[in-house]
């Protein structure tokens, strides 16, 4: 395994798990029935604005940061032997994919909260 491999490869575990740490964190304030499900009629976190939102945005720029990275390096005439050019293909790969997996279950969240809080309005 090449240089550019090796150290995405730590960013992506360190940076990942740092993001990870700050959204766990938020499941102190949610609230669980007797079933361990999320009651949602209590807990309001997923409607307010949270350090989740951030974590997506800033997970999204920095994927944003690193394809603009990978099409300097591109366009400089680099080639996939490069550790520059390995290294911001795999983190604008990674954190492309973690950016859009946080912003669906975010939205899931919402959107499944929306149902049960108001599910007397949907019918």
């Amino acid at each position: 395994m090449q240089l550019g491999w090796m150290i995405s490869l730590i960013v992506t575990i360190v940076l990942g798990n740092v993001f990870a740490i700050v959204i766990a964190t938020l499941n102190k304030k949610v609230v669980k029935d007797k079933e361990k499900k999320i009651d949602f009629k209590q807990s309001d976190i997923y409607f307010y604005w949270t350090r989740w939102d951030y974590i997506i945005i800033i997970s999204g720029a920095y994927a944003f940061i690193c394809l603009i990275g990978l099409a300097v390096c591109l366009f400089q005439e680099k080639t996939i032997n490069d550790s520059w050019v390995q290294f911001f293909l795999h983190q604008a790969v990674i954190f492309s994919m973690l950016t859009g997996a946080w912003c669906i279950s975010r939205l899931a969240y919402v959107f499944k909260g929306i149902k049960e809080r108001w599910s007397d309005e949907f019918k």
